[in-house]
């Protein structure tokens, strides 16, 4: 697992390091300016000349003891400080060892930029919570104008370190050198299209230093994933039974993609329901997909493990009348799409269910705007939690999973992810995994994760513009 931290747990680890551990800061910046010097030196080995653009605050003073310590290994190294030059602590300091070399600061113009061979991002780090102003939006522009690579210290400058949003306009880094832990923000919102390749360094801290604060959220790497297993004397009847239901007029896609999905994640037995004019369609669209009228609602959820209400629901008499049966049962379920939006038009709190919001839902279901949602994912998902219960996935980038102990965030997934009927997969794959007997927020994991990167598989042999929910099918 990859362990993510908030601002304020990174700045607690440092101020401990420090404090407890009897670690000079001067000494952490100049840990963290050589590791960034590794990095110029293996991923730009032809660079010669470094322009280091430097804020008032310490990541600054790493951008100074950067410059210094490139300096001592032959490169040129231009500073070009935005703002005030630090006065007091450890940047003042890192600003004098610079100085004393006779690296002094000097005014940024386009044409300063355009000698140079590599750009340092040393403006804000994690430090800034506010939108960006002038100079430093300026600035910024003048970075990313200058289609010069990038290596940002800490975090790409205008980048949330918690949410990952935009404040204002950030820096679009080609490799961000990611210090004592990752952050959370580089891996949501906006923080993986401005960020690049996230390499991190510990600063040499201890481990027992770096594990005294809990994370965040953890991120499942490769090896984490772990599907149900199978023995060879097995049958059907082992692997559950899950209920979808969907596909309204117009919609019949929707439960079709759903039912694949949960087809394919191993389940025993997957059933739907529809409307009675789709049953044979479906059926031939999917032999093994059991499909049946509204009718026999009643008698089929005598033998389901679990039940996907939502995908292609609609919201008409039929889709109310679905959904309030379902809610009467005391089963596990998922609900995404129209589920949700019936959801919040008469909101209750359950602990057997897995709800799958986009923002847009999850905006509804907390009766806030959509960017409310996105400027603050983690609080979002924390709200819905508290008022519905159960275990939410928050989709988007850097999809979030939490039950109200644990929260995870899914790196993986593609901007060709962006297409109706992604999210019916998904649907179809957590009801599979709970359908097999897994709890619900692994469940969710591991239904966020197959789908993810099932995504990354798919685009490799076609592009992200043409991807299709059905491509994912058998890469899951």
């Amino acid at each position: 697992m990859l362990s993510l931290y908030s601002r304020t747990q990174a700045q607690q680890l440092e101020k401990m390091a420090i404090e407890q551990d009897h670690i000079p800061g001067i000494t952490l910046m100049r840990r963290a300016a050589s590791f960034s010097l590794q990095l110029i030196l293996k991923n730009w080995p032809n660079a010669k000349e470094i322009a280091i653009i430097c804020g008032p605050g310490n990541n600054g003073g790493d951008g100074y003891t950067l410059a210094t310590l490139a300096h001592l290994k032959g490169l040129s190294s231009h500073i070009y400080q935005i703002g005030p030059l630090p006065t007091s602590g450890d940047a003042a300091k890192a600003e004098l060892e610079a100085g004393a070399l006779g690296l002094f600061s000097k005014r940024l113009t386009a044409r300063t930029l355009e000698s140079c061979d590599l750009i340092i991002d040393a403006l804000f780090g994690i430090g800034l919570n506010r939108p960006i102003e002038s100079p430093y939006t300026e600035a910024i522009d003048l970075i990313n104008q200058s289609n010069k690579p990038v290596l940002a210290l800490d975090l790409p400058s205008g980048i949330d370190t918690d949410s990952g949003r935009l404040l204002g306009n950030a820096v679009k880094a080609d490799i961000t050198a990611c210090f004592i832990v990752y952050k959370i923000g580089l891996f949501q919102n906006y923080g993986p299209d401005f960020s690049g390749q996230i390499v991190l360094d510990n600063l040499n801290l201890s481990h027992e230093r770096l594990n005294s604060l809990k994370p965040l959220a953890t991120s499942w790497q490769d090896q984490d994933m772990k599907q149900p297993k199978r023995i060879k004397n097995t049958h059907k009847g082992h692997y559950g039974q899950a209920l979808l239901i969907g596909g309204n007029t117009n919609m019949m896609g929707a439960v079709a993609l759903a039912g694949k999905a949960c087809l394919r994640s191993g389940t025993g037995l997957v059933k739907l329901i529809s409307r009675d004019q789709h049953l044979i369609p479906l059926t031939q669209m999917q032999p093994e997909l059991m499909c049946y009228s509204s009718k026999d609602f009643m008698e089929l959820v005598k033998q389901i493990d679990a039940i996907g209400i939502g995908p292609g629901l609609g919201q008409d008499n039929w889709a109310w009348q679905c959904y309030e049966a379902a809610c009467k049962l005391d089963c596990a379920m998922v609900l995404d799409a129209d589920a949700l939006n019936c959801l919040a038009l008469d909101p209750f709190h359950y602990e057997r269910w897995v709800l799958t919001p986009h923002p847009g839902e999850a905006g509804r279901l907390l009766e806030k705007p959509t960017e409310v949602i996105q400027n603050d994912r983690i609080a979002a998902i924390y709200a819905l939690h508290k008022r519905y219960g159960g275990v939410i996935v928050l989709k988007g980038t850097g999809t979030l999973v939490y039950d109200g102990q644990q929260l995870a965030l899914c790196q993986a997934g593609n901007p060709g992810m962006a297409c109706g009927g992604m999210g019916d997969l998904l649907t179809g794959l957590i009801t599979g995994y709970i359908a097999q007997g897994l709890n619900l927020f692994d469940a969710a994991l591991l239904g966020v994760e197959m789908h993810a990167r099932s995504a990354d598989l798919a685009i490799q042999n076609r592009t992200e513009a043409s991807l299709l929910p059905s491509d994912l099918l058998n890469y899951i």
